[in-house]
């Protein structure tokens, strides 16, 4: 089996930009919808016909496609329940309207527009001759969450996570401009401590320069001003509006994703002419924490407790009462 360090690096390229499409979709007042009751996930790993699962074995694969698997039980539950949370809001959505590209699925394993997943194939390469303890672990966090999901109003939440944040999480309102009741910023200390939660990337004025000019390709050959100034914070501390070449103004998830940088949650030097950017957290920052949840787990809180601290205002039902 990998180490850990190597374990989440693979998990934090598959988490720092989480796909927005499938989390936001169907935002729409509307009455709540309820799944069918059959138990199976229908996922597009190839293109074609859609391959039916078992939920069982959709929420096994997707949290070994998401968490580490030698996290603590506690903390593997509270990212079962949000894999079978994401299954059921998916599966609603697809039915009230379609996506043609999912050929009738209720997802797809395209990490740039869907949750990860992971095929037994993909499990056993990346956890080789620790697979079956794995599996055992992630069996029984599946056996908990296929009973369990996270409601508000009647219907599956929105089953935001990220691997680390800065100390506190972020708002779905100063991220996604949704004011989601239950995706709001709270505190996840120990996070700001734990090494995969800073990163730090440079560049010359003429690279910056350049790769702004590829994520915008309106910005004019040649500027007066710095390449990249932050104008505005979130509550929580990341950056909210950034203008470039002095006259374009962005958001710093638009500027973190064009720099490639691990989050929104920034500082930013000059000194000779070299940029520097000073990055805390990994992934958009919303809803829980992985890492914090890890924590929590190691220091005796439940599932039903992490996943309230960081969802607060949403049910943990009895899966009878939304399938």
């Amino acid at each position: 089996m990998k180490g850990r360090p190597q374990l989440m690096a693979v998990f934090a390229v598959l988490l720092t930009v989480l796909p927005l499409i499938s989390l936001l979709k169907g935002r729409a007042p509307e009455k709540p919808g309820q799944p069918s009751g059959d138990g199976k996930v229908l996922i597009l790993l190839d293109p074609g016909a859609p391959t039916e699962l078992s939920m069982r074995d959709y929420i096994i694969g997707a949290v070994a496609a998401q968490m580490p698997g030698d996290f603590s039980p506690e903390a593997l539950k509270a990212q079962a329940v949000l894999a079978h949370t994401y299954a059921l809001r998916r599966r609603i959505e697809e039915q009230k309207d379609p996506t043609p590209e999912l050929c009738g699925a209720d997802l797809s394993s395209d990490t740039s527009l869907y949750q990860a997943y992971f095929t037994p194939e993909q499990i056993r390469s990346l956890y080789g001759s620790e697979t079956e303890s794995i599996l055992k672990k992630l069996g029984a966090a599946a056996d908990y969450a296929l009973t369990r999901s996270l409601t508000f109003e009647g219907k599956p939440i929105i089953a935001a996570f990220h691997a680390v944040s800065p100390g506190r999480t972020e708002s779905a309102r100063d991220v996604w401009g949704e004011n989601i009741p239950y995706l709001v910023s709270v505190e996840s200390p120990g996070d700001e401590k734990e090494p995969s939660c800073c990163s730090e990337v440079s560049f010359t004025e003429n690279e910056l320069a350049g790769k702004l000019r590829a994520s915008f390709p309106e910005l004019p050959d040649k500027y007066e001003h710095s390449p990249a100034e932050i104008v505005s914070r979130t509550e929580a501390g990341s950056v909210s509006e950034a203008e470039i070449f002095g006259e374009k103004r962005v958001s710093g998830v638009e500027l973190a994703a064009a720099l490639g940088l691990e989050s929104a949650h920034f500082e930013l030097s000059e000194s000779d002419g070299e940029y520097v950017f000073k990055v805390l957290g990994q992934g958009h920052l919303v809803g829980m924490s992985q890492l914090g949840a890890e924590r929590m787990a190691k220091s005796g809180k439940l599932c039903e407790e992490i996943l309230g601290h960081y969802f607060p205002g949403a049910g943990l039902e009895n899966s009878e009462t939304v399938v």
